[in-house]
């Protein structure tokens, strides 16, 4: 594993944020400078009461707050949201964290040290409750590092295989064969996505997870327990159960997202 690109890279990714309406779905704007070295210091990135998309199966409602809410990890000390609803926790203990809300707790369990978790919940007068289960990124593990040129396809055939992209664009078509592959790009605060798939991703494996990327062409996954988070996509056809995605943007005029067992969160250009 090439630690030292991984410092560099880690140091340098950001967050795209959307801002919400309750009406309507989300509006883009300028990614915020929320910087954090994931994978080196234990993180959770926590998204407080997002939109929830059509096609969702939670029965979760969320609260009408989302900017200045206050999030305290353990004994840590505590952050509040941005206007979007986003706050990242740095140095994470491991095991049961509880997550403290002005109305209540959540309890996040930390596997390992060095790893990122994307929370979602909802903070209402009466009480907090999981949106989305937590997903787990274990980006502190043995980590395949890729650049430009190198075959995204053969390091996703193995099973657990967990691959950062550098910043470039890499040659479609992908495929994802193995079970519970990781994906990670790279990610600019201006920019937003900087690891390009230029062409299709096609995702086979189950518990797949993909984070901060941008597929120019069509993601098809037909497996269960998908997730997709911060993510850019053209045409969509994402099926299977027990799906979770977060925050992505879809650009193209030929999207089908889940509606059986999935639960759809702050995504723009769907309904």
């Amino acid at each position: 594993m090439c630690k030292k690109s991984l410092l560099v890279l880690f140091a340098s990714l950001s967050l795209f944020t959307f801002s919400c309406k309750k009406d309507t779905e989300p509006t883009p704007i300028k990614p915020v400078n929320t910087i954090s070295n994931f994978g080196e210091v234990t993180s959770a990135v926590v998204i407080v009461n997002p939109i929830i998309n059509k096609g969702s199966t939670t029965t979760v409602t969320t609260g009408s707050q989302r900017a200045d809410v206050a999030i305290q990890a353990a004994n840590l000390p505590a952050v509040t949201t941005d206007i979007t609803g986003l706050a990242v926790v740095q140095a994470l203990p491991t095991g049961a964290v509880p997550l403290k809300f002005p109305t209540g707790n959540i309890n996040l369990n930390v596997v390992n040290e060095k790893e990122l978790y994307d929370v979602v919940v909802a903070v209402k007068e009466n009480g907090v409750q999981e949106v989305i289960s937590a997903i787990r990124y274990p980006i502190g593990g043995n980590v395949i590092v890729l650049s430009p040129g190198q075959s995204i396809s053969q390091a996703a055939s193995v099973d657990n295989a967990i691959i950062f992209l550098q910043e470039g664009v890499y040659p479609g078509d992908v495929e994802v064969r193995g079970t519970g592959v990781l994906i990670f790009g790279a990610w600019s605060p201006v920019d937003g996505q900087l690891s390009v798939i230029d062409g299709n991703l096609t995702v086979m494996g189950g518990s797949a997870r993909v984070r901060g990327i941008k597929v120019s062409q069509k993601i098809t996954a037909s497996a269960n327990s998908f997730s997709a988070a911060f993510c850019n996509f053209n045409n969509a056809n994402i099926t299977g159960n027990s799906n979770s995605l977060i925050r992505n943007s879809f650009t193209g005029s030929q999207i089908t997202v889940p509606s059986s067992n999935a639960v759809l969160v702050d995504n723009t250009g769907i309904l």
